[in-house]
């Protein structure tokens, strides 16, 4: 994968503390469990920095460039990750469902990092997931 003739690359952050990490929320009014704000408010207090664009794709763009050390979402449909998450691939990151297990852009579920806060990542998001109730 490559910007501008560049090959891109993730970013080397091993430090969930220190990450700077996106996601977002879906459009339609799902089940609670699916608005992922449990997440983003846990997440917000142990990482460096949340970002929320709107768009998973410039999302995973971002993890595969560096720019972000991790990414994780809900509710979401092939076309909104399966480019991106080849993108991160490619780029020496990892990408899986919620689990841990291979990605499957039809799961609904995305969680992308550089590789090495993948471990990490899964853990702050797994505790919580599924949802109670």
């Amino acid at each position: 994968a490559e910007l501008n003739g560049r090959r891109i690359q993730v970013s080397q952050e091993t430090d969930l503390g220190r990450s700077l990490l996106a996601s977002g929320f879906a459009y339609g009014k799902g089940a609670p469990e699916d608005r992922n704000l449990d997440n983003w408010a846990r997440l917000s207090i142990v990482s460096r920095g949340l970002r929320r664009c709107g768009s998973a794709a410039l999302d995973l763009a971002y993890v595969a460039d560096g720019r972000y050390d991790g990414f994780w979402e809900l509710s979401l449909n092939p076309w909104d990750v399966a480019a991106g998450a080849l993108l991160v691939q490619e780029a020496g990151g990892t990408v899986t469902n919620y689990a841990g297990e291979r990605f499957d852009p039809f799961s609904r579920q995305c969680v992308a990092t550089n590789g090495l806060l993948h471990p990490l990542l899964l853990e702050a998001i797994g505790k919580h997931w599924p949802p109670a109730g």
